[in-house]
């Protein structure tokens, strides 16, 4: 494969990320391709290695995890990329690294932030894998420059829903390109800096490329602001008037820890802790952080990690459970007189509706109001608002969302004055991006690789070639190539009668 790669200039390829119809198992090559004394150097990094989280639907039995196949790059020291930097620590970007570990394979020097090498080193011990098989780690942040051989990459903060997201600015000195990572515009983010909107304006005449998240993109609009998500939530808290109030956040996603504990001290309530053992993992790595939830309760709140009858008597039965869990413990005494669910997520926490339910407790969801799930990834409207910021407009590179809705949103982004790359990528094409011009070099077919584990210690990997999946996966019920095609049209409808 490496051999296509012999026009001098920057090669980028997604080996996971633009899948047929799904959107996760991320992984991005770039390469920068230079000649030096008559001979063609190669200068390779990688940037994310997650998992795919529909790894059952590609038919292998006993599967643990799939993983996008970097086999390539990492099976002789010629191909080791100069380096593999995480954009951030979810399970869709981060952690296929670990798999690969657990399979013998060596990696190149991880690149990351705090926050992300925290969540890794709990998941390289939680799978065992012996200190001396890490790859070297480099802790960056937001602002840093990494000068490799032919490339350099600057690290940009992204607005996510984990601390250390980050986006890059990668140059390799004729060509820049924007890689966002996971990100919206929102410029409210709690405990975490936002999107870089000034220094993307100050590089406005030097991005190429925008490496694009259009996870979000069928929505219309601008993100959700999680300023919006907090007065919500104080909103609904007040407004019920209930001594006991459940909120259940997504574990992955310490913005909404962050969001309901300060709600619930706005509205003077107590705040228990409470969830399963990952969710205390996470809970200590947000304090471990540096968040300290007791120093901003002062003397005004109570906050208590424990779920026992002394502990519940001292809250007054005035309280907010923040947490993950499916379940209501008999000792909060909760009841349709005294309580009221707050659900933050779409599907995740149905069995708590059903306890809910159960009780006669009443509950509001994302269904009611939108803003309370947040969320962590740009709208059709910001890439309006970001492709607004160029004079020389660059061209957006979609990843992060099926393919279709790729090729269903050309027509509305045109209107809009957006250029999209002209053919849809999909995983293990790869690119040559020059000065205005793109060029697809390959079309191999993609692969995972597939995580079978006999036992607790031994892994094996077996390829599969990608195939449509999402009949049988969660796409099905959340995202449809007709509701995207209608939701685009009524958007494109929308700014023709505004013009």
């Amino acid at each position: 494969m490496e051999k296509l790669l012999k026009d001098t200039g920057l090669y980028w390829q997604p080996l996971g990320g633009n899948n047929i119809d799904q959107i996760s198992g991320h992984s991005y090559r770039y390469t920068n391709v230079c000649k030096s004394s008559g001979k063609i150097e190669r200068e390779t990094i990688l940037i994310d290695l997650g998992k795919f989280d529909n790894h059952q639907a590609l038919g292998i039995k006993n599967s643990a995890a799939a993983v996008p196949d970097i086999r390539i790059f990492i099976e002789n020291t010629k191909n080791m990329p100069k380096a593999l930097f995480l954009t951030h620590s979810h399970p869709d970007h981060l952690n296929g690294i670990v798999h690969y570990l657990k399979n013998g394979y060596k990696l190149p020097p991880l690149y990351a932030g705090k926050y992300t090498f925290m969540i890794l080193y709990d998941l390289l011990n939680e799978f065992k894998i012996p200190r001396k098989n890490w790859p070297k780690m480099h802790t960056i942040a937001v602002g840093d420059v990494i000068k490799l051989n032919t490339m350099e990459i600057e690290v940009m903060p992204a607005s996510h829903t984990c601390f250390d997201s980050f986006g890059f600015i990668i140059r390799n000195g004729k060509v820049t390109v924007y890689h966002t990572g996971d990100m919206k515009l929102d410029q409210s983010t709690c405990f975490r800096k936002p999107t870089n909107l000034k220094r993307i304006s100050a590089l406005a005449n030097e991005i190429d490329y925008v490496v694009a998240d259009f996870y979000g993109i069928d929505s219309d609009g601008m993100a959700v602001r999680e300023v919006d998500t907090y007065k919500r939530l104080v909103k609904i808290i007040k407004k019920s008037r209930k001594r006991k109030v459940f909120i259940p956040v997504y574990p992955t996603h310490p913005e909404m820890y962050l969001m309901a504990f300060m709600a619930a001290l706005k509205c003077k309530k107590n705040v228990i802790f409470y969830g399963n053992t990952d969710f205390f993992t996470y809970l200590k790595m947000i304090i471990e952080y540096g968040i300290s939830f007791e120093q901003m309760a002062g003397d005004r709140i109570k906050v208590s990690y424990a779920h026992n009858t002394e502990d519940i008597a001292e809250m007054d039965n005035n309280f907010v459970v923040i947490g993950t869990y499916n379940d209501i413990n008999p000792v909060f005494g909760a009841n349709y007189r005294n309580s009221i669910g707050i659900i933050t997520a779409a599907t995740f926490f149905n069995p708590l509706k059903g306890q809910l339910n159960l009780h006669n407790i009443k509950f509001v969801t994302v269904e009611d109001f939108p803003e309370l799930q947040g969320y962590g990834h740009g709208f059709f409207g910001d890439y309006e608002k970001i492709n607004s910021l160029f004079v020389k407009k660059p061209m957006f590179i979609p990843t992060h969302c099926p393919v279709f809705m790729i090729d269903d949103v050309r027509e509305l982004a045109e209107f809009v004055g957006m250029r999209l790359i002209p053919s849809t990528p999909k995983n293990n094409q790869i690119y040559l991006l020059k000065k205005r011009v793109v060029k697809l070099v390959s079309s191999l077919p993609a692969k995972w690789m597939v995580v079978i584990y006999n036992t607790e210690d031994n892994a094996y990997m077996t390829e599969v070639f990608q195939k449509p999946t999402s009949g049988q996966g969660f796409l099905k019920r959340t995202v449809s190539r007709r509701r995207c095609m209608r939701k685009f049209k009524a958007y494109l409808q929308l700014r023709k009668k505004l013009k």
